[in-house]
Order: C-alpha cells, then structure tokens, then sequence
C-alpha cells in the first residue's frame, strides 16, 4: 500500500533521530501530528527544537488514554517495545501501529533492499550502497545505520535503489514493507533482555520477508545454522553465500570469491580494503544483491565494475577500523562489535596476540562464549564499564585488569602488551553506561590513542 493516507498521527518516542524525521515528515505533508515521549520536556529540548511548530508535543509519559484523541496511525520508534501499554491499546482499538521503515517505504518508489542479521548490517548495507553508487545508479542507504528511510523517502525516483538497514526492532511493526532483495547476514543471541529467546528474536528477523513473492530475492548465510533453516520459509527466490562450503550460489575458495553458476570467480578477497572472512560475506551479499537488481531491471552482468567497487570500499568508522600503532603496537576500534559474535569475529581477523578491552551494559547474551575466542590470543582484558567485575568472574582464566576510563584502559593495555600486539577495543556490550552511543565511545577511544601518541597519557 503506497502513500500516505494519514490525517492524524501519534508518533510515540521522540529520539532525536527516528521520532524527529517521522513527526517532521508527517507534518510537512499536513498531518496533524502529536509526539508522545517518557522523557520530560527538559531532556527532550535539543530534539523539541529542531520540530516543526506544528507538531505537538506531549512529555514525561505514555498514557493510553491519548488515543481518545483518534488517531489514523502510530508510528513507533523502534527504541520503544510494543508491549507498552500505549501500543498494547493501539491494538486493541484497531489503529495501526507501523514501523518509520514501513512509513518510508509507502512514500519511496524504486527498488528497495533490506538488510538485517545480528551482526554485520551497518558495514554490508554501506558497502551495498557504495557498489551501486560505483554502478552509476542513483542511491540512498539508510535505516537502522543512522538515517531514517523518511529523511530521502520523496526524493526518490523509479530509477533509484534504496538500501536499508533493518533492526529486529523496527522489523517488529512493518505491515506491508517489502524489499525486492532482503538478505539476512547471521542469527546469534542478542537482544535478550527485549525477546523470549532465539525463536522469537529470529521470528522478528524473518519479518523482513513475510511480504516477499517469488518475484524477490532472499538471500542467507548457508554457515549460520539459523539463517540457513529459516530459508525454507521464504517464498522469494532464496539464494545463499558460504565461506565454509561451495555448495551455495556464492562462495569462497582459496582467496577469492565464485559464483557457483559457472564456477565463475568474481572476487579476489586480496584486494579488498576491509579485512577478515566476515567482510568477505559482507561482500558476497553486495554482490548477490547487485546482481538480483540488475536481473529484476533486465541488464546484463557487469562482474567487473562490481568487482571493482567492492574493491574500493575504505570501510566504516567503529568496525575493526585502524587507528594506528604506536610502539609497535596496533590499535583498532571496533567499538560497534556490541555482541558475542561480533568480538568472536573481531579475534579471528587478527594473527598474534594482543590485549581486548571489554565491557560495558550487558545485553542477556551468554558472554561465556568469548572464553574459546580469547584462548591463545589475548594475554589480558582490560574491562571498563559496569560489567567489570560480571566478566572478571566468567572470563578468570585470563588475566583482568580494571579501568575506570578509556584513558585509563589505554595506559594499562599498553603496560599488559608486548611490542607486535593489537589493542583491541571490541566490548561485546552496549555504550550506554557510560556513553551516549558506541560512536561516542569509539570517538572516545580514537580521542585516548591520539592523547597517547602525544604523550599525555603516560604509560612507562
């Protein structure tokens, strides 16, 4: 169901991203909009400012009783569980509860690919992005990366390729959203605390291809057990990426990239900017997803400018990204690794040994796994955050060494490294204990190394 048939809303959280640009949106296409949020008036100020004086704000709660008001749509931001009362009543009285993505894709034409997993979307989606753009084909990346889909939702054109970013969370309340290529990277434990368990998580996962028909692409990872089984629930045209066998439509063997059809090879890894086997299939997912667009628009393979592109690819900010080395030691931020996985993946990207810096909110994972990651290759953790002394416990057959600041934990891995080591910050947990967002931190981290080149920050 394309367009917007909306006279009233209620958007409910008012983040500073998602919130801002849906009420914002709405309001400029002349619905009557009101913000609902649990913050007061004070801590919403910043975002309250940058609103459209038309939109109304209500602050410090989320009480049902607002939608005596009567309204066509609540548009939930996806920082927001939909078991809150609020949107528990929404649903009872029948108003439709959607997603921003799902707000974004009634108002974007063109073609649209979805991209979700556990660990891996932020990088794959930009790196999917950038591709097309090399392509010369009008594109826009955004979702969960950062930029809500609303932001550039009516510049589009039928000609433009929209590439999104999808959390478990804003999957949750789409209705009719439906990519032409969704691809689902991994499903490993995260979210915990806000699912029943890794069924219900997955379920929400899936979401993204509920509304797909055989006219679509799904594409999954064959060596992640979950992702693997769940494609035989889709009814789009399923089509698979492996590292670890070559019986999937795309795979990897002896450094570079084949596409099963025709044992053609596509990729020579070697030449990639982004390093480790994940960025690999984050590369075997652009491609496979550059091919299903220029299939479904009826034009030929172009292997080599693909190929190209994904070449040039420099990588994101806060993923295993290279900062420097200083005394012989490399530090790389991947403040973004907020998983098990993600910092399992991390460990297996580098030879050698080193010193990870850990910690943070803790998210229900079963952060006892990291034990057979860190065997052989880390000589200690520092830990940060309040989750220090949980990780000391579980993770006590590795030195531990507590660190109050990221200051402080780049002083003391420098004194627990040796010369060669990589000093990894990769914390398997969330910032917000001590930072508004892992950017925050990884700027933080990146801010400590430059202290240290300086010699402000003494570690001998």
């Amino acid at each position: 169901m394309k367009g917007t048939n909306i006279h009233k809303a209620l958007v409910v959280g008012l983040s500073y991203r998602t919130g801002l640009a849906v009420s914002n949106f709405l309001a400029a296409r002349e619905v009557t909009v009101v913000a609902s949020d649990s913050k007061g008036e004070a801590e919403l100020a910043d975002v309250i400012r940058k609103l459209d004086p038309a939109v109304r704000v209500v602050a410090g709660g989320q009480n049902p009783a607002l939608l005596d008001e009567g309204f066509d749509a609540v548009v939930l931001s996806p920082g927001v569980p939909k078991t809150i009362p609020l949107i528990v009543e929404a649903y009872k009285r029948g108003i439709p509860v959607m997603a921003e993505v799902e707000l974004a894709f009634r108002n974007m034409k063109g073609d649209l690919i979805g991209i979700t997993g556990t660990d891996g979307k932020s990088t794959t989606t930009a790196l999917t992005g950038h591709v097309f753009r090399e392509l010369g084909i009008d594109t826009y990346v955004g979702g969960n990366i950062g930029i809500p889909l609303v932001s550039f939702a009516g510049k589009t054109s039928e000609q433009s390729v929209v590439v999104a970013e999808l959390s478990s969370f804003q999957l949750e309340t789409i209705i009719d959203f439906k990519p032409d290529v969704a691809a689902l990277l991994n499903v490993t434990p995260d979210h915990l605390d806000r699912y029943d368990g890794m069924e219900a998580y997955l379920d929400a996962k899936m979401r993204i291809a509920m509304n797909q028909d055989g006219g679509d692409y799904f594409i999954y990872n064959k060596d992640d057990v979950m992702s693997s089984r769940s494609a035989a629930r889709v009814k789009s045209r399923a089509v698979s990426f492996s590292v670890e066998t070559e019986d999937a439509d795309i795979f990897y063997r002896d450094g570079a990239v084949f596409l099963k059809d025709g044992d053609l090879k596509v990729l020579d890894a070697g030449r990639m900017k982004v390093l480790g086997l994940h960025n690999v299939q984050n590369a075997m997912v652009a491609v496979l997803s550059a091919l299903a667009i220029m299939n479904k628009r009826g034009m030929g393979p172009d292997y080599k400018r693909i190929a190209e592109a994904v070449y040039s690819f420099p990588g994101l900010e806060h993923r295993l990204e290279r900062i420097g080395v200083f005394h012989g030691r490399e530090f790389i931020n991947d403040s973004k690794a907020t998983t098990v996985n993600a910092v399992l993946t991390a460990l297996r990207s580098f030879p050698g040994m080193g010193v990870l810096i850990l910690g943070g909110r803790t998210k229900g994972d079963d952060y006892s796994r990291l034990k057979i990651g860190l065997e052989g290759k880390i000589r200690t953790l520092v830990l940060i955050g309040e989750s220090k002394e949980y990780f000391s416990k579980i993770l006590n057959e590795v030195r531990c060494v507590f660190a109050d600041t990221l200051d402080d934990a780049v002083v003391k891995a420098m004194k627990e490294s040796r010369e060669g080591d990589v000093i990894l910050l990769s914390p398997a947990c969330a910032s917000f204990d001590m930072f508004k967002n892992y950017e925050e931190r990884g700027a933080e981290f990146v801010r400590s190394f430059r202290r240290l080149e300086r010699g402000e920050l003494q570690w001998t």
